[in-house]
């Protein structure tokens, strides 16, 4: 992370490396530190936690071991539903039990071989989705009392301020001296008001919605709204043919 950081963001970010001693320097947290690189003890607090500190998004650890991952470890504050502290040892396949309908046709088994073969140097990324009630990035199963009855509060008047487009983009990295892979996932929010204001994205949004098979919008979470979203983007879908890709296909904005 400290690597990529210097790398890309230069005016914010510096690491010198004189062998094991290293240098770090965080501009925008004002951070200055010099530490052994393998010595713990010479970070204010554990490696994994100084630098996820410093990070956005969460991170956990999946350990190689017995041909399976597992989660061993992780930095989490935006969890989409679901539970590190839970989620802790459990293995690949025991931590994506409650995902309906891709364990009979096999995507898991598939997905867990390919991510036994990441090799150090090519990292995987992929997206996910779900949809959440107002702009909150935490909706952990720990902090349901504070974010779960907004779900009662959608109507059709207010469906397209508070409904969200949540996508997370998920990173794979195989990291080269523990052989563990380092799962990091960013989230972005984006309201339904501003999703209909590119017509190629709301289409598309109605139709997705409306081909969802009823046990993954359990699953996701939506039942409870989703008619209101169906119906609030129905009558501005006239089914016409939508290009592949995700380009909005306009040059402007309507306000």
């Amino acid at each position: 992370i400290m690597q990529s950081l210097a790398a890309d963001y230069p005016e914010h970010f510096t690491l010198t490396r004189d062998g094991a001693n290293w240098h770090w320097v965080n501009h925008p947290l004002n951070i200055d530190q010099r530490f052994v690189f393998g010595d713990a003890s010479t970070l204010p607090c554990e490696p994994f936690e100084y630098i996820t500190r410093q990070a956005q998004g969460d991170f956990t650890l999946q350990d190689q071991r017995d041909h399976n991952l597992y989660v061993d470890g992780g930095m989490v504050t935006c969890q989409a539903d679901w539970s590190l502290e839970f989620d802790i040892g459990m293995s690949f396949h025991e931590w994506h039990g409650p995902v309906p309908l891709a364990h009979d046709i096999g995507v898991f088994d598939r997905a867990l071989q390919y991510l036994l073969r990441l090799q150090y140097g090519h990292p995987v990324r992929r997206l996910n989705w779900t949809m959440t009630i107002n702009p909150r990035m935490d909706t952990s199963p720990e902090n349901y009392p504070d974010w779960g009855p907004d779900r009662a509060t959608v109507t059709p008047e207010n469906v397209a301020q508070k409904v969200h487009l949540r996508v997370e983009l998920q990173t794979l990295f195989r990291l080269p001296r523990s052989n563990a892979i380092l799962f990091g996932i960013r989230c972005y929010l984006i309201s339904l008001q501003d999703i209909e204001r590119v017509e190629k994205w709301r289409k598309r949004l109605h139709r997705v919605l409306k081909s969802l098979p009823p046990e993954l919008a359990e699953y996701k979470g939506l039942t409870r709204y989703m008619a209101h979203v169906t119906s609030r983007l129905e009558a501005a879908d006239d089914g016409a043919p939508l290009s592949l890709g995700i380009q909005p296909d306009q040059s402007f904005l309507p306000t």
